[in-house]
């Protein structure tokens, strides 16, 4: 009885281990091309990658680019984690499985846009994982940034005005974190970027810093009417001062607090701290 209880218990934590991990079958027979967009959420890079989308030969591989939730390991509440462990030719296994499905049904595929937010945490790795690529550092203002993060995550009309003080201090501190991350990798490889400010108000320009490591993209209409959220279709617009109208004053002091224990930060991404 203790044996076969034993032996049950070894074919639940396979099991579990292949669910967290699969590795589904593909075609796939040469290394796709990779754009990973090293951002952080609430960010704009849904609207990024939609336009982006929208050269030809392009792929993303679920409707909001992020490969991440394809992976039941992948998207664990621990994926903000740095030293998470991660089963990389589980990933290879489902992201080319899907690919191999996406080929299938348009064909043309030369480059893969890729942006799951926790990727910026292990870009390093992910160079070693998926050899042929390119690299675009995306950001957006950290006020902008933890309203959008406040109101969509927090239902803050419901808190009160300690708890939201709180609340905005940490979504801050995690602004700051991961913005420390994506100077850590521009710094370290030269890597192109540019901030949501600079693509709403010149998209071409912004895109075309791309076009010489990935010369499809000069095909990106920048025109087109792109769905994000719950917003209505609609083309590239700045939300910035719509979102930051949300805050009231103590939330943006204490945003500005967060941000002065590492000005080098903000001001690198040409930020101000008000």
């Amino acid at each position: 009885m203790k044996r076969t209880s034993k032996f049950l218990s070894g074919i639940r934590r396979i099991n579990d281990k292949y669910e967290k991990w699969p590795f589904p079958e593909h075609g796939i027979k040469e290394e796709p091309f990779f754009l990973f967009i090293i951002t952080p959420p609430r960010s704009g890079s849904t609207a990024l990658a939609q336009i982006l989308n929208s050269a030809q030969g392009t792929a993303l591989l679920n409707k909001r680019g992020e490969g991440q939730w394809l992976v039941p390991g992948l998207c664990e509440t621990d994926r903000w984690n740095p030293g998470k462990d991660i089963n990389w030719e589980s990933v290879r296994s489902v992201w080319y499985n899907r690919l191999d499905f996406i080929i299938g049904l348009v064909q043309n595929v030369q480059l893969v846009i890729e942006k799951s937010p926790p990727n910026l945490v292990r870009i390093d790795q992910i160079k070693e994982v998926f050899p042929n690529h390119s690299l675009l550092a995306f950001n957006r203002d950290p006020y902008a940034n933890c309203a959008s993060t406040l109101y969509r995550n927090h239902d803050p009309v419901n808190k009160s005005e300690t708890e939201r003080i709180q609340l905005i201090t940490q979504i801050a501190e995690s602004w700051m974190q991961r913005s420390a991350f994506i100077f850590k990798w521009i710094t370290k490889w030269n890597i192109v970027n540019f901030t949501y400010e600079d693509f709403c108000e010149n998209p071409g320009s912004s895109i075309s810093k791309l076009n010489q490591n990935i010369p499809i993209l000069k095909t990106v209409d920048v025109n087109i009417k792109i769905k994000v959220k719950d917003y209505q279709i609609q083309g590239i617009a700045n939300q910035n001062e719509r979102q930051i109208s949300k805050l009231k004053p103590g939330e943006i002091e204490a945003i500005s607090n967060v941000l002065t224990r590492n000005p080098d930060i903000p001001s690198f991404f040409r930020y101000n701290i008000r």
